[in-house]
């Protein structure tokens, strides 16, 4: 078992939270404060993602006089949007997120959103198996994307501490 074996879809996370495009900044930072999430999808009127929206974005929002609290969600929703396939293992999701700076996918299967997955989502898993562990050292996946391995670090230093205590 390898990260390069285990597809994105064994440990994403169903039920993704989305907001309609027309919906306000506002009512998308509630939903997620409301949820204790870290990202709404922002979906068009046929239901398809169109963009997302995460806390790093409404912090941004709050510390710029340009934009209400009032504007649309498609207003500031990033795009395009960045997806996995189902079928994606945690390698190539994880290598995606290191080159696109981002911290999530939409999980995408026969063009319909299934779930989502967090690079927190990839620690977790390696955490929990110790073969998975094994190989990520031994393959020095993660040493060659060195920012993701410092995540993973702090991420396993923050379990220690604080099991469960992030999104």
């Amino acid at each position: 078992m390898s990260i390069e074996s285990i597809p994105v879809s064994s440990i994403m996370t169903k039920g993704v939270r989305t907001a309609g495009e027309d919906q306000t900044i506002r009512a998308v930072a509630e939903m997620m404060d409301k949820h204790d999430i870290g990202s709404i999808v922002i979906v068009d009127n046929k239901g398809s993602p169109s963009g997302i929206i995460t806390e790093r974005d409404i912090v941004r929002l709050v510390g710029s006089s340009k934009t209400t609290f009032a504007a649309s969600a498609k207003s500031v929703m990033k795009t395009p949007i960045i997806s996995a396939d189902a079928m994606m293992s945690l390698k190539d999701a994880l290598q995606t997120m290191h080159s696109r700076n981002i911290r999530r996918l939409p999980v995408v299967q026969n063009g319909k959103m299934v779930g989502i997955v967090t690079d927190k989502d990839i620690f977790r898993a390696i955490l929990k198996s110790q073969a998975l562990i094994s190989s990520v050292i031994s393959e020095s996946v993660l040493v060659e994307y060195k920012p993701m391995y410092e995540r993973l670090s702090e991420f396993m230093l923050s379990e220690i501490y604080q099991p469960h205590g992030g999104r």
